[in-house]
C-alpha cells in the first residue's frame, strides 16, 4: 500500500538526512514539524532537519527499468517528486533517488493482432525452412548452414518481449511512433554534408523511426557516418547492421580512415566476433584536433551560425546543378531540331536583320502564335503591324511571313537559343553569388570545425574510461554496459544483431543499411533490440528474393492468419513495409545529390524511376557515355548465350589489360554471368546484377541474355541497378533485332540511348520526330497565358476536361504511363521526318498550321506514342471539317501514330485513353 508520505531526519552527528520509517502522522506549524511514530510519541523538530515528501502520484502494473535493465521485483510505483519507492503486493523499497537511469514504463498489454502476426512470422520460419540473403558461417554436423541460420532466427523472434513497450519493434508492431528527445548539442557533420543530408540526419534524430531513401550515388554511407558521429556525441549507443557484412564493413572502413575505429565493435557472427577480441582496440585518442572547453563552446557557436549560413548556399547549388540538367536537356532537345527542320545560316541571318528590337524567348512564342492567328484568319490586322513595329521592331511584318517554312524553323530555332542563353546567365549568377560568399571556404570551415568538436567529444569520453580492457567473447555480454560505454557502435549482420546484445537491452539506435533486401522477419528482429530506428535504402533497387514454393507457402499463411498487407514476408522488405504502414506518416526524407555517374547516365534512372528528383551533381567533358553493340545473331539458349559473350569480349580487347580493374560485366542470369567468368580476362569482374549491387565500375558492359524482353530481365529494379553501377560508361550487347515496346524498362533504356546521342550516329531511325518536349511546355503556357481572358482560345471545355483527365488523373495515378507526358496545339510538320511519304495536298496540310489537339509521348526518349483529338459534335459533322478529319487521319496513318477519337458527346473518356494508350504502347490490357 502508498504511503502518503515519506521523511527523511538529519543526523544529529554525521549531519546527513536519513529516511525514516514508522511515521504516523506530520503537521507543520509556524515554520516548526509535528511528528507522530507508529509508537504514539510525538516529537517536535527544527524545519532545518526535516525533508519532508508528500506523495504526488501512483502508478500501477508498470515495468521499472535502471541503467536500462528490467527490475522483474515490482510492479508498482509511488512517486515523492525527488523519491520513488517501487512496491509489489507484499514489500517495498527504500526510497529511492528519482533520476533519468530510472524508466517507468506501462506493462504493454499484447493485442490479437499482435499475436496472430507473431505465429504468422514464426509459421513462415518453421514451414519455409529458410530465409533469403547471405547467410552465417559455422554449421553442426546434422544441420545444414540455412537450417542453423533459420534456428537463430526463430530463437530471436521466439525470445521477443511483446509486453516491452520501449523498443521501436513495438511501434512497428502497433503502427505508431514516437518523437524521441530533441539533441540539445548543435548537430555536426565531420564528413561533410548537402542540403538532404542534413535533412536526413535532423529527422533520424527526431523520430522513433524514420527512412532515408538513398538511390545511387547520393552519399548515403556519409549520411550513416554523420549519423552515427551525432549519436556518439550525445553519448547513446547505436547499431549499423545490414544482410550482408560488405555493406557495414564498408560503414567500419571509412571509419578506420578517418581515424575512428576505436568506436567500432564489429560483432555478429562466430568468425567476426573472434576477430574482433583478438585484434580488439585498445588505443586512446590522440589529442590531435582536440580543444580546450572554452574553445569547445566557442566551435559550437561558430558551428551552429555557419550551419544557418549554409542553407542558402546548398539551395544555390542544388538550383545550379538543375539549370545545368536544364541545359543539357535543351541542348539535345535543339540538336534533334536542327537535324529536323535545318536552317541555313544564311536564312537566319536575313531574317535576324529584319528585328530591329532585342527579343527574348517569351517574345518569340508570342510571333509563333501571331503567325498561328494570321494563318487562321488568312489576314493582317492593323494592329498585328503596330505589334509587329513595337514588340519586335519589325518594319513589314508580310516580309516575314512570305517566308513560309523558314521562318517557321527560324522561330524555333531562335527559341532554343535565346533559352539556352538565359538558363547560362542564371546559372553563371548563382555561380558568381557562391563565390562572392566564399560558400566553399564556409563549407569546408562547417566540417572542420564538426571533426574538431566530434574529436573533442571523443577524447574526453575516453579519458574518463578505464585503459584496461579485458572483454572476451565470452565475457562482453555480463559486462555490457562498460562494453557499450567503450565501443558504442555495433556492427552486426540482420540476424545476429540479437545474440549480440544481451537479452532485454535496448541500444538507443540501430541503423539498418541496403533495406530494400532486408525482408520484415530480421527487421523485427532487429527492432526489437532498439528504441530507434533509421532504415536505409532504395525502394527502386532490389528486393529481397523468395522462391516460387516459399510464395505459395506464404500466401496460404497469409490466408490462415490474416496478415496485414504490411506485413505480408513475400510483398514487403522493411522498406516497403514502412511505407505501407505509416503512409504519409512516415518520415521520411530522398537524399537528391548524386554524385557518382556521368550526368547522362543517371538521368535515365533520374527519368525513369525517381520522378526527376534526383540532383546531378557530376560533370564530364564526353557527350555520348553510351553503346550498344547489336548481335546480328541470336546464340542463345535459356538463360545464356554465347553470341553476347564472344561481343563483349571481343568489345573488353579495345582497352588496355591495365584497364580491366575499371571494368564490369553484368547479367541478369547466374548461368550466363558464370559462363562470363569463366571465357573472360580474370582480372575483369563478372556476375548477376544483384551481385553487382552496392558496387560501382567505371566501365559497366550489360548482357540482355535473351532476345525477347521477359518480365524477369525487364524487372525496374534490375535496370535501374544495372544502369546506375557505371560511372563513365554503359554498355548494352543485345540482339539487333530486339523487339522495344513503349513502357519496357529496357525498351525505354535503349530509345534513350538512341535519343541522346548523336542524332548523327543515330541507330534507328523512323517517319516521327522526336517531340520537342521544352519548346511545347513553354509555347502551351505562353499560349495559356496569352488567352486566359478568351476560354475559346484556350481550349473548348471539352478539351479543358481532357486536359485535365490527362494530368491529374490518368498519367499520375497509373504505374505504367510514369514515363509519358503530354503536349499541347502539337503541329503536325514538327513530327514529320520526310515528307516524300505524303501527296502534295497531304503536304499542303501538313504545312498550313495543322495541329493535333494532345500529343502523348516518352518522357524518356520523346518518342510520340499517341494522338488525341477532341471533336465537337456539330462542327465535326460539316462536310469540310470532315474532309480535315479524314486527312488528318490518313497522315497519322501513314506516320503509323495512334489516334484516339473522343467526341464531345461521349462518356467513358478515362478508360477509352487508358485502353488507346496500352494499345499504343504494346501493353497487355488489365483485366
Amino acid at each position: 500500500m502508498s504511503q502518503p508520505f515519506i521523511v527523511f531526519l538529519r543526523d544529529k552527528e554525521t549531519f546527513e538526512f536519513k529516511y525514516t520509517k514508522g511515521i504516523t502522522r506530520v503537521s507543520c506549524i509556524k515554520g516548526r514539524y509535528r511528528i507522530t511514530f507508529s509508537n504514539h510519541k510525538t516529537y517536535n523538530y527544527n524545519s532545518e532537519r526535516v525533508r519532508y515528501y508528500p506523495l504526488l502520484s501512483t502508478r500501477e502494473n508498470v515495468r521499472i527499468y535502471e541503467r536500462g535493465k528490467l527490475n522483474p521485483q515490482y510492479n508498482s510505483v509511488d512517486n515523492y517528486g525527488m523519491y520513488l519507492i517501487f512496491r509489489n503486493h507484499k514489500d517495498s523499497t527504500h526510497p529511492i533517488l528519482n533520476s533519468k537511469n530510472i524508466e517507468i514504463c506501462d506493462i504493454k498489454k499484447v493485442s490479437s493482432e499482435t499475436f496472430s502476426i507473431m505465429r504468422y512470422f514464426t509459421s513462415i520460419l518453421t514451414k519455409i525452412g529458410g530465409v533469403s540473403f547471405d547467410i552465417e558461417t559455422g554449421t553442426t554436423e546434422d544441420k545444414t548452414v540455412e537450417q542453423v541460420c533459420n534456428d537463430l532466427l526463430l530463437k530471436s523472434l521466439n525470445n521477443i518481449d511483446l509486453q516491452e513497450s520501449r523498443s521501436a519493434f513495438s511501434d512497428y508492431i502497433d503502427g505508431v511512433t514516437r518523437n524521441p528527445e530533441k539533441p540539445k548539442s548543435p548537430l555536426i557533420y565531420p564528413f561533410g554534408c548537402n542540403e538532404s543530408q542534413k535533412l536526413a540526419v535532423e529527422t533520424a534524430l527526431t523520430n522513433s523511426i524514420s527512412v532515408i531513401e538513398g538511390p545511387p550515388g547520393t552519399g548515403k554511407t556519409q549520411t550513416i557516418l554523420n549519423l552515427i558521429a551525432n549519436l556518439i556525441t550525445q553519448n547513446k549507443s547505436v547499431a549499423v547492421v545490414s544482410n550482408n557484412n560488405s555493406a557495414v564493413f564498408n560503414v567500419r572502413e571509412k571509419l578506420q580512415k578517418n581515424g575512428y575505429g576505436q568506436i567500432i565493435a564489429s560483432l555478429g557472427n562466430k568468425e567476426n566476433k573472434d576477430e574482433f577480441f583478438k585484434e580488439i582496440n585498445r588505443q586512446c585518442f590522440s589529442k590531435e584536433l582536440v580543444l580546450s572547453t572554452k574553445r569547445l563552446s566557442q566551435a559550437k557557436d561558430k558551428a551552429t551560425k555557419l550551419n544557418q549560413l549554409l542553407t542558402k548556399g546548398f539551395q544555390y547549388r542544388n538550383e545550379i546543378a538543375k539549370l545545368k540538367e536544364l541545359l543539357s536537356d535543351m541542348q539535345t532537345e535543339f540538336e534533334h531540331l536542327k537535324a529536323e527542320q535545318p536552317l541555313h545560316p544564311e536564312m537566319k541571318t536575313q531574317i535576324d536583320a529584319k528585328f530591329h528590337r532585342k527579343i527574348s524567348y517569351s517574345k518569340i512564342l508570342k510571333l509563333k502564335d501571331l503567325r498561328h492567328k494570321v494563318s487562321i484568319r488568312k489576314r493582317l490586322s492593323v494592329f498585328d503591324h503596330m505589334k509587329a513595329l513595337f514588340s519586335y521592331g519589325i518594319l513589314y511584318l508580310p516580309h516575314l511571313l512570305e517566308q513560309g517554312e523558314d521562318f517557321e524553323n527560324y522561330v524555333n530555332h531562335k527559341f532554343y537559343e535565346l533559352y539556352i542563353a538565359k538558363i547560362q546567365t542564371k546559372i553563371h549568377k548563382k555561380e558568381k553569388w557562391l563565390k562572392q560568399n566564399d560558400e566553399n571556404s564556409n563549407l569546408a570551415q562547417f566540417v572542420d570545425l564538426s571533426k574538431k568538436i566530434f574529436n573533442t567529444e571523443l577524447y574526453n569520453k575516453y579519458c574518463e574510461l578505464s585503459t584496461i580492457t579485458d572483454f572476451k567473447t565470452d565475457n562482453y555480454l555480463k559486462r555490457f554496459d562498460e562494453f557499450i560505454e567503450r565501443y558504442p557502435l555495433l556492427l552486426s549482420t540482420t540476424l545476429s544483431l540479437s545474440s549480440s546484445i544481451p537479452s532485454n537491452h535496448l541500444l538507443d539506435y540501430v541503423i539498418i543499411d541496403e533495406a530494400s533486401q532486408v525482408d520484415i522477419i530480421k527487421a523485427a528482429v532487429c527492432f526489437s533490440c532498439c528504441r530507434n530506428v533509421v532504415v536505409v535504402g532504395d525502394s527502386m533497387q532490389l528486393t529481397h528474393i523468395v522462391d516460387q514454393q516459399s510464395q505459395e507457402i506464404a500466401d496460404e499463411l497469409n490466408e490462415i492468419y490474416h496478415t496485414p498487407p504490411a506485413y505480408d514476408y513475400v510483398k514487403q522488405n522493411i522498406l516497403e513495409s514502412l511505407k505501407l504502414l505509416y503512409g504519409e506518416h512516415l518520415k521520411s526524407v530522398l537524399l537528391k545529390e548524386h554524385y557518382r555517374c556521368h550526368p547522362k547516365i543517371i538521368a535515365f534512372c533520374n527519368k525513369k524511376y525517381y520522378n526527376n528528383a534526383l540532383i546531378t551533381m557530376t560533370h564530364s567533358e564526353n557527350k555520348y557515355p553510351f553503346k550498344i553493340i547489336n548481335t546480328t545473331t541470336k546464340g542463345g539458349k535459356g538463360n545464356f548465350n554465347k553470341r553476347q559473350i564472344e561481343e563483349t569480349a571481343e568489345y573488353i580487347k579495345s582497352f588496355s589489360p591495365h584497364s580491366y580493374e575499371k571494368i564490369g560485366v553484368i547479367a541478369p542470369y547466374r548461368s550466363h554471368a558464370n559462363m562470363l567468368q569463366k571465357q573472360l580476362p580474370e582480372n575483369i569482374e563478372a556476375d548477376t546484377i544483384h551481385k553487382f549491387q552496392g558496387r560501382e565500375k567505371e566501365i559497366i558492359i550489360l548482357n540482355t541474355v535473351r532476345s525477347e524482353i521477359v518480365d524477369f530481365i525487364d524487372n525496374p529494379n534490375l535496370i535501374n541497378v544495372a544502369v546506375s553501377r557505371a560511372i563513365k560508361e554503359f554498355v548494352v550487347v543485345k540482339p539487333e533485332l530486339m523487339d522495344l515496346p513503349h513502357g519496357t524498362n529496357i525498351g525505354d533504356l535503349i530509345r534513350y540511348i538512341c535519343y541522346i546521342s548523336d542524332p548523327k550516329e543515330i541507330i534507328i531511325r523512323g517517319k516521327l520526330c522526336s517531340v520537342f518536349d521544352i519548346l511545347y511546355k513553354e509555347y502551351n503556357n505562353a499560349y495559356s497565358l496569352l488567352h486566359t481572358s478568351n476560354n475559346t482560345l484556350g481550349g473548348s471545355p471539352a478539351e479543358i476536361i481532357i486536359h485535365r483527365l490527362l494530368k491529374e488523373k490518368i498519367l499520375v495515378e497509373n504505374h505504367r504511363f510514369a514515363a509519358i507526358d503530354m503536349a499541347r496545339e502539337y503541329k503536325l510538320r514538327d513530327l514529320i521526318r520526310e515528307y516524300n511519304l505524303f501527296s502534295e495536298e497531304e503536304r499542303l496540310f501538313i504545312q498550313n498550321n495543322s495541329r493535333l489537339d494532345f500529343l502523348l509521348y516518352s518522357k524518356i526518349d520523346k518518342t510520340p506514342i499517341l494522338a488525341i483529338e477532341v471533336d465537337g459534335v456539330s462542327f465535326h459533322k460539316k462536310e469540310v471539317q470532315q474532309r480535315r478529319d479524314q486527312k488528318k487521319d490518313h497522315i497519322l496513318q501513314k506516320l503509323g501514330l495512334s489516334l484516339l477519337r473522343l467526341s464531345t458527346d461521349g462518356n467513358n473518356e478515362e478508360a477509352k485513353i487508358i485502353d488507346a494508350l496500352d494499345r499504343a504502347m504494346s501493353i497487355p490490357p488489365i483485366n
